[in-house]
């Protein structure tokens, strides 16, 4: 796939939190994908929202668009412009956006005019808060940066928009009536971004409710997702020999939100020795003020500089006991908390917003009041005092896994890829042909098991093709990064037979992903198994049982399934009713029964009891296709053969629908009816236009060869269709990508056996 990733900066130009996140992303993302990084630089001399490229390897470029004066505004036409020209150029498949503050809420716009599902991570909350962090600024404040409950806008002119008032007394009121109108219009900008992004990310409960409670997100769009670190170089390190007093350390930008000044105040208050070191890039005047402050310090505050992130643990936490996080703010998921557990070492941070989240007092670390510089430097002292308590908590470190380890970027980017494809693909089933020539009955319509087939003896030479248990498992890692939920085993054939099914039954766990079972309902006993052991196995990981039920009384099934024992097939769904009922009462969990009809000519005089069948016996669902006519034999037996038969198939429809209403289940329930509708008069011909494929976008069939294929129809007749290759060399996402299969999607109607397939339907 192809990912646009949209941040207002990017190392090494800036090296923020959210920033060094994106960064970490973008280059394990462009292992297995294409990855376009647009983001901003500051250039002066160079023409405003010009786009420059820069290619960092074959898979990942960076687009720089120039804004060096775009500290307050949000939203540029020339940007959006420039941008909208990209994009067409470039073609990506999803847009992951960290930022667009310093860009232009524009680039929303124009990402859904050329239908580009978004994904949007919240690092902040600039989308509801001007300023980003719901901290005041004013002019005039002895006590300035104070926390902030909600935005208005009225408040936010007079709070916070002051620093660009004239200063003159007879203004104020005009100036605050402008800035009131300013801040309503960015706020009714960036509350559309609701309906226009796909996707939410939180790193953060705290972030997640807020944006819920405050922000009118909804819930089903905004899910939590924690960062992912490139663990190989947070390892934990052995402290260096240098070091003599307990060391705190703060690690970050040197700005007012980050509390540097609490931390320094606190740590004035420690009378053992004691150091404190603070890393990061100067920050000019800010920074100035720090080491002033810090002047009046007994014990050494050092100010370390800029660290380089894949040396963080050699060159920080390896000098340091204890790393401070002091933010004044609600910041919702410091990296700096999460490397410092990757590295075993003790964090000391507020008791507020997401911070809290990731540090329990007395766990894994220390918790200090909110902005309390007090209470900040009574844990510090603690510290101090208690060397080796302290250690230990560092040891513990993160608190959601049992040994301590922080999500790491390759785990994390999986997730990624998942909810990626949720939006890029619309893929959710895909069927492996495990063992299509293994099959314990001859059913009439059969295409390979037919007593009038001659495909295995005659195609195949009487070998049976049955696919390599080596291969199931890479078929389903790509399904998990593609958002597929269901996996079939083989529908040619009995699936039961196959010798690995009870792997792929392991596999369906492994990556939860659900089965879903087409079975002749003999449950055969060809690995000594009953039917009770059978739907134990079966029943906890199957979304539905469809058992093939061609018949209403033993003389119709048996007709056409050859070798049915109709009595005891019976009896067999009575079983798997059952356990499914028993497993369902114990567990919530509910696995669909359905019976898997084909429409023919001598079965379809006892659909209607069919249907009565099923509401007797519980099943949930009667559904079906119209007959493929492999063979010359059973070309009569199709109910489209001719109008007159046409017709009839609409009486039985009719009737089916009728006992639908009459018989209902012990609950009360209507059976489901699936694709029972009636017929247009020509349909024998060429199906409406309007009827859509099932299948196209939303499935896919790997053969027992590899071979992929776009939909169920006959092997004959599904070559017709193109060669969308052999999964032995190409993925699945490729396939969905190819022009072949594009084509496929866009042209479908205009081919000839979609004209008049038997599984299209209405919409």
């Amino acid at each position: 796939m192809h990912i646009l990733k949209i941040i207002h900066g990017y190392p090494p130009n800036y090296n923020a939190g959210s920033e060094v996140y994106s960064q970490s992303i973008c280059n394990e993302l462009s292992k297995h994908h294409k990855v376009s990084v647009f983001t901003r630089e500051e250039n002066p001399y160079e023409p405003c929202f010009r786009i420059r490229e820069q290619k960092v390897n074959n898979n990942l470029t960076l687009y720089y668009v120039n804004n060096p004066q775009g500290k307050d505004g949000y939203r540029h036409k020339q940007m959006d412009e420039n941008f909208a020209d990209l994009v067409k150029q470039i073609k990506p498949n999803i847009a992951h956006i960290g930022h667009v503050n310093h860009l232009s809420t524009g680039l929303i716009d124009e990402l859904n005019k050329l239908k580009i599902p978004i994904v949007y991570t919240l690092h902040d909350f600039w989308l509801m808060c001007s300023r980003g962090q719901f901290l005041t600024r004013s002019i005039g404040n002895e006590n300035n940066f104070q926390l902030c409950e909600k935005q208005d806008d009225k408040k936010c002119a007079s709070d916070c928009y002051t620093v660009y008032f004239s200063g003159l007394k007879e203004n104020e009121t005009s100036e605050i009536e402008y800035w009131s109108s300013w801040i309503h219009q960015r706020m009714v900008e960036t509350k559309s971004f609701i309906n226009k992004v796909d996707l939410f990310i939180a790193p953060s409960h705290y972030l997640r409710n807020r944006f819920i409670n405050d922000f009118g997100v909804p819930e089903n769009k905004i899910i939590y997702l924690d960062y992912g670190f490139p663990t190989e170089y947070l390892t934990k390190t052995e402290k260096s020999k240098k070091k003599t007093n307990f060391t705190f350390g703060y690690i970050g930008t040197h700005i007012p939100a980050k509390g540097i000044n609490i931390l320094i105040e606190a740590f004035k208050q420690i009378e053992e020795p004691a150091t404190l070191k603070i890393f990061g890039r100067a920050n000019g005047q800010s920074t100035n003020a720090l080491k002033l402050l810090a002047s009046t310090s007994k014990n050494k505050i050092e100010f370390a500089g800029e660290y380089i992130n894949h040396n963080l643990a050699n060159d920080v936490f390896s000098n340091v006991d204890c790393i401070v996080v002091p933010s004044i703010w609600g910041e919702n998921s410091p990296l700096v908390i999460h490397e410092a557990q990757a590295c075993k070492v003790p964090v000391i941070t507020a008791d507020f917003g997401g911070m809290k989240e990731y540090v329990q007092h007395n766990v894994n670390g220390l918790l200090f009041e909110h902005r309390n510089v007090n209470s900040l430097a009574e844990q510090m002292k603690f510290a101090v005092s208690n060397p080796d308590k302290i250690k230990q908590l560092g040891e513990r470190g993160y608190l959601y896994s049992p040994d301590g380890s922080v999500p790491n970027i390759q785990d994390h980017c999986k997730e990624l890829e998942k909810i990626y494809s949720k939006f890029i693909y619309k893929l959710w089933r895909i069927t492996l042909d495990t063992n299509p020539e293994d099959c314990n009955l001859s059913c009439t319509m059969c295409e390979e098991h037919s007593p009038f087939s001659t495909y295995i003896k005659e195609k195949l030479g009487g070998k049976h093709r049955r696919m390599p248990k080596e291969w199931l498992e890479p078929i389903f890692e790509q399904a998990v990064r593609l958002g597929v939920t269901e996996m079939i085993p083989s529908t040619m054939g009995e699936p039961l037979i196959y010798k690995h099914f009870a792997h792929f039954i392991e596999l369906c766990y492994k990556y939860n992903i659900k089965m879903n079972l087409t079975t002749n309902g003999t449950f055969p006993r060809t690995i000594k198994k009953t039917v009770t052991e059978w739907a134990k196995l079966i029943v906890p990981i199957t979304t539905d049982v469809k058992i093939s039920w061609n018949g209403a009384t033993a003389n119709t099934s048996q007709e056409i399934m050859k070798g049915i024992d109709f009595e005891q097939a019976v009896a067999n769904v009575k079983e798997i009713i059952r356990i499914r009922d028993e497993h369902f009462a114990n567990t919530g969990y509910y696995c669909r029964v359905t019976f898997q009809v084909t429409f023919m000519q001598n079965n379809m005089h006892e659909l209607a009891d069919i249907v009565k069948l099923a509401a007797e016996l519980g099943v949930d669902r009667v559904k079906g296709h119209q007959l493929w006519t492999h063979f010359d034999e059973i070309k009569h037996l199709s109910m489209k053969v001719s109008p007159e038969s046409i017709l009839q198939w609409n009486e039985y429809v009719k009737q089916a629908k009728e006992a639908q209403e009459k018989f209902r289940k012990v609950n009360g329930e209507k059976v489901i009816l699936e694709n029972i509708i009636p017929l247009h008069e020509n349909e024998n011909k060429e199906i409406p236009e309007s009827y859509e494929c099932p299948f196209l976008e939303k499935e896919l069939w790997i053969s027992a060869t590899g071979k992929i294929s776009p939909c169920c129809a006959p092997d004959d007749l599904r070559n017709t269709l193109g060669d969308f290759g052999n999964i032995q060399n190409t993925s699945i996402e490729d396939v969905l990508q190819s022009d072949s299969y594009q084509n496929l999607v866009k042209n479908y109607k205009k081919i000839e056996l979609c004209k008049t397939c038997n599984m299209r339907k209405p919409k």
